[in-house]
């Protein structure tokens, strides 16, 4: 069962990339795409609860918990991360983004008292070691100085992927106290949106849309695949194993994005990106075959 939820997440958020790119083709802001996002998928979580009959009235303590989660998931990490994208090309971002992995493990470790589990932690590197192969030309050519904005673009990646590793530990207590994971989705995705729109109300960004084909389209994806499907089968993967053994996702998800390059786009593979992918299933294995730790 967990194997087919984890297929699922891949598939999801390996394909998302190309929704993703679709709207940065348009005069939105992203901060304001994100928003348009998240909205719509709460928008169908909740009509998918009204409709199943799923209940919606939950003490107030909760809606701090998921005023807490949206945040965290919905709203500052994708903030770090479309400044990190300002100055980083797409293969930096997806690396420093796999570090999810050791941000879920130590923040764990730091912050939610969480034994650290050393198969998942030596996974996680080589998977790291396998996309860096991977995305090896990217990394040479660009420049490294502190003229360049590369630091600057790390760092916010870094921000990034620590704040989505929180969010992510987060949810796991939920589900630990039994919260179910379609309402505090719907909740949590609500709360984010809104917190990006005052963050949006405050600054010089103009809150926009596009009627065009193109951008409805990748719209209505993003939202229900990458975000209803996608954020709901991950976050009850993280229940199931663990965030740290679920956050490894992340670190496989750009191999499928560039797999359906390989389809739409023809992108060519190298023996370099080979042995990467050979490293990355390597690491994958090491982390889901990892025991499960004792409660």
């Amino acid at each position: 069962m967990n194997a087919f939820l984890y297929i699922i997440v891949l598939l999801a958020w390996g394909s998302s990339w190309f929704g993703i790119s679709f709207q940065l083709d348009y005069d939105v802001a992203p901060q304001a795409s994100i928003v348009w996002r998240f909205l719509l998928a709460s928008l169908m979580l909740f009509i998918w609860c009204f409709a199943r009959g799923l209940k919606l009235s939950f003490p107030w303590r909760e809606h701090i918990n998921w005023l807490l989660l949206g945040f965290f998931l919905f709203c500052i990490n994708y903030i770090c991360a479309y400044f990190g994208t300002i100055y980083l090309v797409s293969g930096l971002v997806c690396l420093i983004f796999s570090t999810l992995t050791l941000f879920t493990v130590l923040n764990g470790f730091v912050f939610f008292k969480k034994p650290v589990r050393l198969p998942i932690l030596f996974g996680a590197i080589v998977g790291i070691a396998g996309l860096s192969i991977i995305f090896s030309n990217e990394i040479s050519s660009a420049e490294w100085s502190l003229d360049s904005g590369i630091i600057k673009g790390f760092l916010w990646m870094l921000l990034a992927t620590f704040f989505a590793s929180i969010g992510m530990l987060l949810s796991g207590q939920m589900q630990a106290r039994k919260i179910p994971v379609i309402q505090s989705n719907a909740f949590s995705m609500l709360y984010g949106s809104l917190i990006l729109v005052t963050y949006i109300s405050f600054s010089d960004l103009s809150f926009s849309f596009d009627t065009s084909y193109n951008y409805v389209v990748s719209l209505i994806y993003l939202s229900l695949v990458a975000s209803v499907i996608g954020f709901g089968v991950y976050l009850k993967l993280v229940g199931n194993i663990g965030a740290d053994k679920a956050s490894y996702v992340n670190i496989f998800t750009p191999t499928i994005a560039l797999l359906l390059s390989t389809l739409f786009e023809d992108y060519v593979w190298s023996w370099t990106g080979l042995i990467g992918v050979i490293l990355i299933i390597f690491g994958n294995i090491i982390v889901l075959y990892a025991k499960p730790r004792s409660i």
